[in-house]
């Protein structure tokens, strides 16, 4: 019963192939899949990371010279940190911070670098972030995905809102190294500790598994095909729940846009505006002849 919503089971080797990180700001990379980047890297598999934003909004700026340089201290925290997980250099687009849409011009860029690098797995956020950067490059990342078919599969972390996930990672023997990857984003520790966050959610993760393991990371992953027909978070109980949800939640709207029809053609109607003055005077009397009003 409970497996239907969870993995009671946690792998530590990963298939193998040429790998795609894609992180929405600098950090996210590290919070959401630094164990599987490692593993990856242990396994002897090709690792690419894009950071897509250049994460500019994480605070203000009085002038152009503290953006340039706050937006190139935020690249050196994630080199700081790929140096310590091992996959070399992340590549930067450094596209405007909460201006990032999921649209076809991102959509076709992502296709031309899997294309280039033949990518056949794919990290990215889930699409039940609701951080807007995040989000829209799920979508991307779906979208994207869905496109390649069975050649590529997508694997959706977790930062923002927790998962349902149908894979974890046990990433035991290499959480020291995740934290110190992590303790490299001096700038957004001080702003919050996402850090013990997401330590909290690594060690949470181990909920369904045996006492030795110490932290996980959870995924939900889906090839290429899959994703033609993909409903939220595939065929699992709490999908069945939410498309039950969904359709009543349809019906509703549904019957409120008829009831709203029919008063507009109510409100419309000759007859509404002939009866008018009786309304009217039904309305005075009431409150001539009854006391209080």
């Amino acid at each position: 019963m409970e497996a239907s919503f969870i993995p009671y089971t946690a792998t530590t080797v990963l298939p193998p192939g040429n790998i795609l990180v894609l992180a929405p700001h600098p950090d996210d990379e590290v919070f959401g899949c630094a164990g599987a980047i490692m593993q990856h890297i242990a396994q002897g598999h090709s690792v690419s990371v894009i950071i897509v934003t250049d994460g500019s909004a994480a605070t203000v700026h009085p002038d152009a010279e503290s953006l340039f340089k706050y937006i190139k201290k935020r690249q050196q925290e994630s080199r700081q940190a790929a140096k310590i997980l091992g996959y070399g250099d992340p590549i930067f687009w450094a596209i405007t911070d909460r201006t990032l849409e999921c649209n076809e011009v991102l959509i076709q860029r992502l296709l031309e670098y899997i294309k280039e690098k033949q990518i056949t797995k794919v990290y990215a956020p889930s699409p039940a972030e609701i951080h807007p950067d995040h989000n829209a490059l799920a979508m991307s990342a779906v979208e994207v995905v869905r496109r390649c078919a069975e050649s590529v599969s997508l694997a959706m972390y977790e930062i923002g809102v927790p998962l349902h996930p149908n894979r974890l990672l046990d990433i035991s023997k290499v959480l020291t190294r995740k934290q110190r990857a992590m303790a490299c984003f001096i700038s957004q520790l001080e702003i919050q500790k996402y850090d013990y966050q997401i330590q909290g959610l690594n060690a949470y993760r181990t909920y369904t598994l045996p006492a030795q393991v110490m932290a996980t990371e959870a995924y939900y992953i889906l090839n290429g095909a899959e994703l033609q027909t993909w409903r939220l978070f595939g065929n699992s109980q709490q999908t069945k729940v939410l498309e039950q949800a969904y359709r009543k939640i349809s019906e509703l709207e549904t019957q409120l846009a008829e009831k709203k029809a029919e008063l507009s053609m109510i409100y419309n109607s000759h007859s509404w505006h002939l009866t008018m003055p009786l309304r009217w005077l039904k309305s005075l009397v009431r409150k001539i002849f009854t006391p209080g009003l």
